[in-house]
């Protein structure tokens, strides 16, 4: 059986319960509704009993205010919702990397913390967090560089990774746990991992499968 065709028999079960971009969603649309019917109501029924000053206020409230964050939750929902696996798998070039995690015979490290149930949801952004709003420069140069490659059509396949990981990415949620710390080797190499002299894949191995063994993915839309 081809390996991109194999996926895992039980995928770790994400956490239930209220999510940010859930809520984020929420608020957009609650002050959109707020807006409109604000706005009507003043304009339509109160602007003849209200004061000119209140009058303003309450146009400024709904024409500026409320729809500003109706902006910034629709924005957050947008940036909260890239962090799911499914963002990262609608573009097709990332077929290969989704579908080796979800691969039970696979021994990269993304199948094996995915296998593990050790991160339950939002797999991809847990590892590569730079991406995010908040992220380093570097990994907003190298995003942008991805993009660039990606809209202009002038990737090559199968894709080469040409960026920065550094070992605080898998330290942040490793360093403190004591499957990391009682291994000798851990302690013994702490200040060169901290400082990325020695990358966590030479022991390890590699996040994701090596490039030869990568099927070019263009065929599936050219």
């Amino acid at each position: 059986m081809h390996p991109w065709s194999v996926l895992a028999m039980a995928a770790p079960e994400p956490p239930h319960g209220a999510t940010l971009g859930g809520t984020l969603e929420v608020v957009a649309l609650v002050s959109i509704v707020a807006a409109v019917v604000g706005l009507v109501l003043v304009e339509f029924v109160f602007k003849s009993k209200m004061a000119r000053s209140t009058y303003r206020w309450t146009l400024l409230l709904g024409l500026f205010v409320l729809p500003g964050v109706a902006l910034l939750g629709t924005t957050g929902h947008m940036f909260e919702s890239m962090k799911a696996v499914e963002a990262c798998q609608s573009c097709h070039v990332m077929d290969p990397f989704v579908v080796d995690m979800h691969n039970p015979e696979s021994a990269t490290l993304a199948a094996r913390h995915y296998r593990s149930g050790a991160i339950p949801a939002k797999q991809c952004y847990a590892c590569h967090t730079g991406y995010g709003i908040f992220g380093t420069v570097e990994s907003k140069r190298d995003g942008f560089r991805h993009w660039l490659l990606y809209v202009t059509d002038t990737w090559k396949e199968p894709i080469t990774f040409k960026g920065t990981y550094p070992n605080s990415n898998c330290l942040a949620c490793h360093a403190t746990a004591p499957a990391f710390t009682r291994v000798d080797s851990h302690r013994a190499l702490g200040k060169q991992l901290a400082n990325d002299e020695m990358n966590c894949f030479t022991c390890h191995g590699l996040p994701h499968p090596s490039r030869p063994s990568r099927a070019p993915t263009r065929a599936a839309v050219h």
